[in-house]
C-alpha cells in the first residue's frame, strides 16, 4: 500500500516573489491600497510632528501674542507709532517681550527714539538702527509721543512733571508691574504688563484639553478608515483572483501558502505607505507651521531625535493595520476549495 507523501511546502523567497510579481501586474489595485495607508499615517503623522513643533514654537507664539497686546494698548493711548517720536527709559536688562515690542514699534514707523539707559541698561542697549539718540534722562520726553520704562528695574528719580511736559502728549507707560506714586504723585501711568487671571488660566487648560481629545478622535477615525479602505482593497483583490487562487490550489498550494502571500503583500504595502505617509506628514506639518511662524524658527526648534522616534509608531501602525486588515481576506482566500474557485467569473 502507497504511503501518502507530504505536500510540497514552498519557502518564503517563493512566496515573496510572488507577492512582488503580483504587485507588478496588480499595481495600480496596489497603488490605491498604498494611498489609503499613506493618507492615514501622514496625518498620525502630521499630529505627532506638530505637536512637537508647537511645543517648540508655543513661547514664540506667546511672546508674539503679548506684544501684540502691549502694542495694541500704547497705540490706543498715543496713537499710531508712524513718524511719531518715543522715549525710551532703560532701568536694566530687557527680556525678550520688551525687545521685541520696541522692534515692532521701529517696524510700524517710529521715527525716532529718545533713549536713556541707566548704568544697568548701557550694556544691554537695544540697537534699532537709525534713529536713535542717546539722551540724558530728563531729555527723553523731548517731542515724545510717549515715555516707555522698560527694564527689570525702578527708574530713576525724575522731575516727572517737567518731563512729561516736553512731551506731546504726557503718556508714561512701563513694561512692568510698578507704581510711580512713590516717585512721582499724580503722574498717570500706562501699564503694558498684564497678569492672567484665574478664570483665563482655567479656560486655557480647558482649550488645551480639547485639543488634545480633538487630535486624539480625529486619528482613531483617521486609522479607523484607513483600516477600511486596506480590508476592502484587499477583499477586492482576493475576489479578482479567485482563478488565480484555485489554480495554485490546484497545482498543490496549501492553504497556508495561500495566507501567507497575501500577509506579505499587505505587510509590504503597509511598510511603504508608512514611510512615505511618515515623510509626507511631517513636510505637510513643517510647511503649516513654517507659513505661520516663518521657516527658520520652525526648523530650529525641531527636535530630530523625537521625531525619528515618531517613525517608529508610524511604521509599527501602518504595517500593524495592513496586516490584520488582511486576515480576513487571506482566510477567505485560504479556505476557497479549487474548483468552486476556477469556476467563478468576474
Amino acid at each position: 500500500m502507497d504511503t501518502i507523501k507530504d505536500q510540497v511546502r514552498l519557502p518564503f523567497n517563493v512566496a515573496f516573489e510572488v507577492v512582488v510579481q503580483g504587485i507588478r501586474i496588480r499595481f495600480g489595485r496596489s497603488l490605491v491600497t498604498v494611498t489609503g495607508v499613506v493618507l492615514g499615517i501622514a496625518f498620525l503623522m502630521s499630529i505627532l510632528s506638530g505637536q512637537a513643533i508647537k511645543q517648540g514654537v508655543s513661547q514664540e507664539a506667546d511672546l508674539r501674542t503679548e506684544v501684540k497686546r502691549m502694542i495694541s494698548f500704547l497705540t490706543a493711548e498715543m496713537g499710531p507709532p508712524k513718524d511719531r517720536t518715543i522715549g525710551v527709559i532703560q532701568t536694566g536688562p530687557l527680556g525678550k517681550t520688551e525687545q521685541r515690542m520696541l522692534l515692532k514699534l521701529r517696524e510700524q514707523g517710529a521715527k525716532q527714539f529718545n533713549w536713556a539707559a541707566g548704568s544697568a541698561g548701557k550694556e544691554t542697549r537695544l540697537d534699532l538702527g537709525q534713529g536713535m539718540a542717546d539722551v540724558q534722562p530728563d531729555q527723553v520726553g523731548k517731542d515724545a509721543a510717549a515715555i516707555i520704562i522698560v527694564g527689570q528695574q525702578k527708574p530713576p528719580e525724575l522731575d516727572w512733571q517737567a518731563l512729561l511736559a516736553s512731551s506731546n502728549q504726557g503718556i508714561v507707560a512701563a513694561t512692568q508691574n510698578l507704581s510711580l506714586e512713590e516717585i512721582a504723585p499724580g503722574v498717570p501711568l500706562v501699564t503694558l504688563a498684564r497678569e492672567l487671571k484665574q478664570d483665563e488660566i482655567d479656560q486655557a487648560e480647558r482649550e488645551e484639553k480639547q485639543g488634545a481629545f480633538r487630535n486624539l478622535w480625529m486619528t482613531i477615525v483617521s486609522l479607523i478608515v484607513t483600516f477600511i479602505c486596506i480590508s476592502n482593497s484587499l477583499l477586492m483583490s482576493v475576489t479578482e483572483r479567485f482563478k488565480e487562487i484555485g489554480t495554485m490550489k490546484c497545482l498543490g498550494a496549501l492553504s497556508s501558502f495561500v495566507r501567507q502571500l497575501f500577509l506579505i503583500e499587505s505587510s509590504l504595502i503597509g511598510a511603504v505607505g508608512a514611510i512615505v505617509g511618515a515623510i509626507v506628514g511631517l513636510l505637510f506639518a513643517i510647511t503649516g507651521y513654517g507659513i505661520t511662524f516663518g521657516f527658520p524658527l520652525v526648523l530650529s526648534s525641531l527636535n530630530f531625535g523625537t521625531i525619528l522616534l515618531y517613525f517608529v509608531p508610524c511604521l509599527v501602525a501602518g504595517v500593524g493595520l495592513s496586516v490584520f486588515a488582511a486576515l480576513y481576506p487571506a482566510s477567505f482566500a485560504a479556505r476557497m476549495v479549487p474548483g468552486t474557485a476556477l469556476r467563478t467569473n468576474i
